[in-house]
Protein backbone atom coordinates (compact mmCIF):
# COMPACT_ATOMS: atom_id res chain seq x y z
CA UNK A 1 0.00 0.00 0.00
CA UNK A 2 3.07 2.59 0.99
CA UNK A 3 4.40 1.29 -2.11
CA UNK A 4 2.64 3.19 -4.86
CA UNK A 5 2.91 6.36 -3.17
CA UNK A 6 6.35 6.32 -3.75
CA UNK A 7 6.64 4.79 -7.25
CA UNK A 8 4.25 7.85 -7.96
CA UNK A 9 6.15 10.44 -6.39
CA UNK A 10 9.54 9.12 -7.98
CA UNK A 11 7.89 8.89 -11.45
CA UNK A 12 7.04 12.87 -10.98
CA UNK A 13 10.53 13.16 -10.17
CA UNK A 14 12.28 11.48 -12.97
CA UNK A 15 9.64 13.47 -14.90
CA UNK A 16 10.97 16.75 -13.57
CA UNK A 17 14.54 15.64 -13.77
CA UNK A 18 14.20 14.94 -17.59
CA UNK A 19 12.18 17.95 -18.42
CA UNK A 20 15.25 20.13 -16.32
CA UNK A 21 17.63 17.92 -18.31
CA UNK A 22 16.13 18.90 -21.70
CA UNK A 23 15.93 22.85 -20.79
CA UNK A 24 19.32 22.85 -19.68
CA UNK A 25 20.22 21.06 -22.95
CA UNK A 26 18.47 23.76 -25.17
CA UNK A 27 20.26 26.42 -22.94
CA UNK A 28 23.57 24.81 -23.32
CA UNK A 29 22.75 24.58 -27.20
CA UNK A 30 21.52 28.35 -27.02
CA UNK A 31 24.73 29.66 -25.60
CA UNK A 32 27.11 27.21 -26.84
CA UNK A 33 28.72 26.28 -23.48
CA UNK A 34 27.57 23.81 -20.94
CA UNK A 35 24.40 25.23 -18.30
CA UNK A 36 23.14 23.27 -15.75
CA UNK A 37 20.44 25.16 -13.25
CA UNK A 38 21.50 24.28 -9.84
CA UNK A 39 18.90 23.19 -7.52
CA UNK A 40 19.60 26.78 -5.28
CA UNK A 41 18.80 28.58 -8.56
CA UNK A 42 15.40 26.88 -8.88
CA UNK A 43 14.29 27.22 -5.27
CA UNK A 44 14.44 30.73 -5.13
CA UNK A 45 13.02 30.51 -8.58
CA UNK A 46 10.11 29.08 -6.89
CA UNK A 47 10.05 30.44 -3.24
CA UNK A 48 13.29 32.97 -2.31
CA UNK A 49 11.92 33.32 1.22
CA UNK A 50 11.98 29.26 1.78
CA UNK A 51 15.93 28.90 1.55
CA UNK A 52 16.22 32.07 3.35
CA UNK A 53 14.24 30.01 6.68
CA UNK A 54 15.45 26.85 6.02
CA UNK A 55 19.18 28.42 5.87
CA UNK A 56 18.24 30.35 9.22
CA UNK A 57 16.62 27.34 10.96
CA UNK A 58 19.20 24.91 10.35
CA UNK A 59 22.30 27.45 11.31
CA UNK A 60 20.37 27.93 14.87
CA UNK A 61 18.81 24.23 15.04
CA UNK A 62 21.69 22.17 13.84
CA UNK A 63 25.34 21.46 13.88
CA UNK A 64 27.57 24.02 11.79
CA UNK A 65 28.89 20.95 9.41
CA UNK A 66 25.13 20.57 7.97
CA UNK A 67 24.27 23.81 6.51
CA UNK A 68 28.11 24.29 4.97
CA UNK A 69 29.59 21.56 3.68
CA UNK A 70 26.42 19.07 3.53
CA UNK A 71 23.64 20.94 2.25
CA UNK A 72 25.54 23.26 0.26
CA UNK A 73 26.93 20.74 -1.47
CA UNK A 74 23.57 19.21 -2.00
CA UNK A 75 21.57 22.50 -3.09
CA UNK A 76 24.89 23.46 -5.41
CA UNK A 77 24.13 20.03 -7.73
CA UNK A 78 22.19 20.04 -10.81
CA UNK A 79 18.19 19.61 -11.04
CA UNK A 80 18.03 17.12 -13.56
CA UNK A 81 20.53 14.80 -11.61
CA UNK A 82 18.83 15.26 -8.33
CA UNK A 83 15.08 14.61 -9.84
CA UNK A 84 16.48 11.55 -11.64
CA UNK A 85 18.31 10.60 -9.20
CA UNK A 86 16.14 10.98 -6.23
CA UNK A 87 13.31 9.81 -8.45
CA UNK A 88 14.66 6.83 -9.72
CA UNK A 89 15.75 5.70 -5.56
CA UNK A 90 12.02 6.11 -4.94
CA UNK A 91 11.06 3.79 -8.00
CA UNK A 92 13.22 1.46 -7.08
CA UNK A 93 11.89 1.89 -3.13
CA UNK A 94 8.30 1.34 -4.55
CA UNK A 95 9.03 -1.61 -7.03
CA UNK A 96 6.55 -4.36 -6.78
CA UNK A 97 8.47 -7.57 -5.24
CA UNK A 98 9.65 -10.70 -7.19
CA UNK A 99 7.08 -13.49 -6.91
CA UNK A 100 8.59 -16.35 -4.79
CA UNK A 101 8.84 -19.89 -6.68
CA UNK A 102 6.69 -22.31 -4.69
CA UNK A 103 4.30 -19.89 -3.13
CA UNK A 104 1.08 -20.47 -3.75
CA UNK A 105 -0.35 -17.56 -2.59
CA UNK A 106 0.23 -14.25 0.03
CA UNK A 107 0.30 -13.70 3.37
Amino acid sequence: MIRLPFRIFGFFLVVAGFVALVIDGTRSIAGQRLIATEVSDTWRAVHFDSLTRAEAWLREAAPPWVWDPVLISLIGLPVAAVGLGLGAVLMWIGRSRAPQIGVVGRR
